[in-house]
């Protein structure tokens, strides 16, 4: 394994012994809670099942949740504390194929989530986390099927493959390293 990998155990038998490393960021999701404008950075319930928990879209994005295979990983990105600055929290990787209705009693009405097991997240507050200014992602201009990182709405958006460059991957892997889980 070089140093650039970490194997991460514990996830369901789909993902035994994976071996993750910068080549697998595949996906991209903008995730955002509505209410305070943040998500998964807040000390609620998703947050004491940790290492796992759902991934929450709008039921009409179901298909772009389930077409993640397990074992690729998901970069997520959001707004913090109520802020214009938009940063990267997580890198999660789902753990099953299922896509459960209303996942938390607190699930915005019409919401579903998939399960997920965080490999890396940047903790539980803004100062911590990894601003999208602030890394080789901020100028990428997603074409095709990708929007602009500046707005993805409830998508799970996969990164094209000719976008997924390694110099990309790499430099956000690299910013992750500290915070894996």
């Amino acid at each position: 394994m070089s140093i650039n990998q970490i194997a991460v155990p514990a996830i369901p038998q789909a993902c035994t012994n994976k071996t993750f490393g910068p080549s697998d960021i595949k996906w991209v999701k903008n995730v955002n809670d509505v209410v305070t404008s943040s998500a998964y950075l807040r000390p609620d319930q998703r947050l004491k099942q940790l290492p796992f928990f759902y991934l929450e879209l709008n039921s009409r994005y179901t298909n772009s949740l389930s077409k993640v295979p397990t074992g690729e990983l998901i970069l997520l990105y959001q707004k913090l504390d109520n802020q214009s600055v938009k940063c990267f929290t997580h890198l999660v990787t789902p753990v099953d194929n299922n896509v459960i209705q209303y996942p938390y009693p607190s699930t915005i009405q019409g919401w579903c989530g998939r399960k997920v097991k965080v490999i890396a997240m940047t903790g539980n507050n803004a100062i911590n986390s990894i601003p999208v200014s602030k890394t080789m992602w901020s100028c990428i201009g997603f074409t095709d099927s990708m929007y602009d990182l500046s707005w993805q709405g409830s998508y799970i958006r996969q990164i094209p493959f000719h976008q997924r460059l390694s110099k990309l991957q790499n430099d956000i892997w690299d910013k992750f390293q500290p915070y894996i889980v």
